[in-house]
């Protein structure tokens, strides 16, 4: 469960982290990832590989609690708004967001999707 949780962990401060050929890979806003972090990644790689690895096969790894009250707000009609995004302006952000989420659920490029709902998180808080 550790691995599970640091990538929780990861995903809460926006670090994004995937497989490619075989090696972990990470992209991160600069100066997300401290050096005790960085420690943590090289000690648990194995299993965050098994876990992101387990991902891609029919796994999703659960959203971040924020993420899901964006979400939950939502759905509950309370972003009925305008949401100015870095990708442009969206009509109503809680549409946009229940796509987003359904989309991901759908394993539809399940990181393209996490990356807009961080997007769209933005625009909610801001």
């Amino acid at each position: 469960m550790v691995a599970r949780d640091l990538l929780r962990e990861l995903e809460g401060r926006g670090v994004r982290l995937g497989v490619q050929e075989g090696q972990l890979i990470a992209r991160a806003p600069a100066g997300t990832v401290t050096p005790e972090l960085a420690a943590q990644i090289k000690a648990h790689k194995e299993d965050l590989l098994k876990e992101l690895q387990a991902g891609a096969t029919g796994q999703l790894t659960p959203l971040p609690e924020s993420l899901t009250r964006l979400i939950r707000a939502a759905a509950g009609n309370h972003l009925n708004r305008s949401g100015f995004l870095p990708s442009g302006i969206v009509p109503n952000l809680g549409l946009y967001v229940l796509t987003c989420a359904a989309l991901y659920a759908c394993h539809c490029d399940p990181e393209r999707q996490l990356a807009h709902l961080w997007e769209a998180r933005a625009a909610w808080a801001s």
